[in-house]
């Protein structure tokens, strides 16, 4: 039976730290207060989503064009306040997909690429979503 060395778990361990690092949040995008459709233009890449971090308000209703420029399937998947799923769509590589949200409550929406490992190296974000002013 095969041991694997504790330098080389040391070694893939420090790497996924390395990568979850560099995953850092982008500037804050607001999305307008006003009624009907918002649009927002994502791009989803090789273990990120640009941008990442969004602000919109209770009860926007958001159009998520999501372009995946990157050479392999991707995913978008996200999650209400509560944590439970509310979308999770696949993202064909060079295709782009729409998804539409309507936000019917305050909190922080996560997003995220469900395929494996690829939200541990950053391709994840978050919608915050507060009263209107």
């Amino acid at each position: 039976m095969h041991t694997i060395p504790k330098r080389l778990i040391v070694l893939w361990v420090g790497t996924l730290l390395a990568f979850g690092a560099c995953a850092s949040q982008q500037p804050l995008v607001t999305i307008s207060p006003a009624k009907g459709e918002n649009v927002i233009t994502v791009k989803a890449s090789d273990f990120k989503f640009e941008p990442n971090n969004i602000k919109a308000y209770k009860n926007n209703v958001i159009l998520f064009q999501i372009e995946n420029v990157s050479g392999s399937v991707h995913n978008f998947t996200l999650n209400d306040p509560q944590g439970r799923t509310m979308q999770s769509i696949s993202l064909p590589s060079k295709e782009t997909v729409r998804v539409k949200v309507n936000l019917s409550e305050t909190g922080t929406y996560e997003f995220y690429c469900d395929k494996p490992f690829h939200s541990g190296f950053g391709m994840k974000g978050q919608l915050v979503v507060i009263q209107k002013p």
